[in-house]
């Protein structure tokens, strides 16, 4: 109990670093058009804007024209969803990264295209979530009312007060495994990893099955140098959900650890296997590891051709030019 009421402490000492946020005003959009595959658009399908975690921020419907638009968001990477119930249509997801640009004052509008595929088209089909273990709680009605009220919050871009109602729902119920879950993925968004690793710790406790908070916690431990920690829990998750939408990260994040930890021949085929399966979704960052990794194995072709598609990926990088200058060296030396 005494860790739990560190835990919520942490927590209300945040508030006013989130206000700090919220006062910032980001300005970057993300603009879009649902069409099939004949480019005919479709409307009335349901849009949803997720983080890295895949915990949800906002929702909208497409309009006439099958056009949807975010605005307001901050830099980093999102996932577009379109959610196609009630159709023949197979929901798809899409990975967008916001990033600082020079021009239009330094906001970043990103166009995209969703297109729809169909259950009888010809093409790869899109797997459900496999969320592991079934897991059931006896939530006190006052915490789930709470919960439910700093989910719509957060769907709303209202950060602080989502994250507060999210407080209060534990407070009322401390072991309340989908608070403690949320809001540790709010904090992964938020890159704030150590008061991640904190609620995350514990939704892992209560509910060792639930891939998705070994997954986000396995991102905060990465990222906090916790490397051993990190491919234990990566390894979990996958292992629960190899099917689900988010699989591919799971790998990818797995890979970048597996390369901290020197266990190279197995984070080749992790960040491949990411690669292969994730699509846009996955970082460009995946080309310059698998670059490294073949360089230095002396496989110089198979190490230009990722760095070769690492900038088409991201064209705009910062070290673009020297990295075109390796482009060089390694076609040489092949």
């Amino acid at each position: 109990m005494r860790r739990f009421h560190s835990f919520l402490y942490v927590i209300a000492l945040s508030m006013v670093l989130l206000s700090a946020v919220r006062a910032q005003s980001p300005s970057n959009s993300i603009t879009g058009q649902v069409v099939d595959t004949s480019h005919k658009p479709i409307p009335n399908l349901r849009v949803e804007l997720l983080n890295d975690v895949y915990s949800m921020l906002t929702a909208q419907r497409t309009d006439q024209v099958g056009r949807f638009r975010f605005t307001g968001l901050s830099q980093g990477t999102f996932q577009v969803r379109v959610i196609a119930s009630g159709t023949n249509y197979i929901e798809q997801t899409q990975r967008v990264e916001l990033v600082y640009s020079a021009g239009n004052r330094g906001a970043h509008h990103e166009v995209i295209e969703i297109v729809m595929r169909t259950r009888n088209d010809d093409q790869p089909r899109h797997t459900g979530t496999n969320t592991g273990t079934n897991f059931v709680q006896d939530v006190p009605e006052k915490a789930r009312k709470a919960f439910e009220r700093g989910v719509s919050l957060l769907e709303k871009q209202d950060r602080v007060g989502g994250i507060n109602a999210l407080v209060e729902a534990l407070e009322i119920f401390p072991d309340y495994y989908l608070a403690l879950e949320r809001v540790g993925a709010e904090f992964v968004q938020m890159q704030d990893y150590d008061r991640a690793l904190i609620a995350l710790t514990r939704a892992v406790a209560i509910n060792p099955g639930g891939n998705l908070s070994l997954y986000a916690l396995g991102v905060a431990e990465y990222n906090q140098k916790k490397y051993e920690e990190a491919a234990e829990h990566l390894r979990r998750s996958y292992i629960l959900a190899p099917d689900s939408a988010n699989a591919p990260l799971v790998q990818f994040y797995y890979g970048l650890t597996l390369l901290k930890l020197d266990k190279v021949a197995d984070a080749e085929t992790q960040l491949k296997r990411a690669k292969e399966t994730g699509g846009k979704r996955i970082p460009p960052d995946v080309h310059l590891r698998l670059a490294q990794i073949y360089s230095d194995s002396k496989r110089y072709r198979e190490a230009a051709d990722e760095l070769e598609l690492f900038l088409k990926e991201a064209p705009n990088a910062r070290d673009a030019e020297n990295i075109r200058n390796v482009i060089k060296q390694l076609r040489a030396k092949a």
